[in-house]
């Protein structure tokens, strides 16, 4: 079996160890896991954090971890303990041996050697979902893993009633050309909302053509807060959601984001989301705070999310998956690297199995 393990250094190709022969999970007796073959893996930034902050003396570490979060597979097996939450009452929907599915694992997965970046892997049931009709693997692990559960659960931050109705609602994605923006953008727009982008001009017509109503150059303007201040006009947005972690975006919110309106940040930066949640979540109002709310939004892997997602598929909310680039598990250091520049339009993709489409 092919895979990868890393020890934490700066760059990828420090890193990361290649293995052209490693044993192959087994489940255990009464295990809740499938085993997959594993076809793609796209890759997230929080990929690179582990590889590069994540110190070799915690002790979880010391079992090979093995990096990777997002998936699209085969069920090649499945534990005796399963109880498929795909099925509902339609005993039909069952996941069966040859179905293919995709999802996420957390950290703690990847810390304990059950990453995704190997040939055979074994996902605990409850996190995937079935591949929506007529995707590849390629485009069910980059939406239905991290960036496309991230983008739902923002989504739902701000939908907080259960309603997918958006109507007169006016957004602004920061960063909305990347792996969890272009989700953002056609979730929103699917849902009615009028969707204003801030990408670099070169993604302009990606960004438009998946829903967004207005771009924003953020390279061709000197302050990127006062061309929103002045675009914003005596529309102020009812919600922002920055997906690159800048600062002075949520500082000078009020002056384009509703009173009631919410700043939601899926960026923590070098302290890890310490710092800006110190800063702008419990710094109170007269000793310089900014008047506006803000959430630091931290994604823990689910099953539920994954599937919610693929439904929002299958429902044409969601209407196509923007891959950067795809490169083989053995180019893996050079698909950290491209992911690394923070310029890839959508998400970077790894083939695993390299017999599959």
């Amino acid at each position: 079996m092919k895979g990868y393990t890393y020890s934490p250094a700066f760059t990828p190709g420090q890193a990361l160890t290649f293995h052209s022969s490693a044993p192959r999970p087994d489940l255990p007796r009464d295990s809740t896991c499938l085993l997959l073959r594993i076809t793609h893996v796209a890759l997230n930034p929080a990929d690179l954090v582990c590889l590069r902050l994540l110190p070799s003396w915690i002790p979880l570490l010391r079992s090979n971890p093995v990096p990777g979060m997002d998936f699209a597979g085969e069920v090649v097996e499945i534990g005796a303990g399963v109880t498929d939450p795909n099925a509902g009452a339609d005993s039909s929907c069952s996941i069966k041996v040859g179905d293919m599915v995709c999802g996420a694992v957390g950290l703690k997965e990847v810390f304990t050697g059950r990453g995704t970046l190997a040939e055979f892997v074994a996902v605990e049931s409850i996190l995937v979902a079935k591949v929506p009709t007529g995707w590849g693997g390629g485009e069910a692990a980059g939406v239905m893993g991290i960036a496309g559960q991230t983008a739902w659960a923002m989504v739902k931050q701000v939908v907080r009633d259960g309603s997918r109705d958006m109507a007169g609602m006016r957004v602004l994605i920061n960063g909305a050309s990347g792996g969890v923006g272009t989700v953002l953008v056609q979730i929103c727009k699917g849902f009615g909302a009028d969707v204003a982008a801030v990408c670099s001009g070169v993604n302009e017509r990606l960004v438009r053509e998946l829903g967004a109503s207005e771009v924003i150059d953020y390279r061709a303007h000197a302050v990127l807060e006062d061309v929103i201040t002045e675009q914003s006009g005596e529309r102020p947005f009812d919600a922002i959601f920055d997906c690159v972690g800048v600062q002075t975006l949520y500082e000078h919110s009020p002056r384009y984001l509703k009173p009631s309106g919410q700043f939601i940040n899926i960026v923590g930066g070098w302290s890890q989301g310490v710092v800006p949640f110190i800063r702008n979540k419990m710094r109170p109002r007269l000793l310089g705070g900014t008047p506006r709310s803000y959430s630091l939004f931290l994604l823990s892997a689910s099953g539920d999310n994954a599937r919610e997602v693929a439904a929002l598929v299958e429902q044409d909310v969601i209407k196509r998956a923007v891959i950067d680039s795809e490169f083989l598990l053995e180019q893996a250091v050079e698909a950290f690297e491209k992911l690394a520049t923070g310029r890839a339009k959508g998400k970077v993709i790894i083939r695993v199995d390299t017999g599959c489409s």
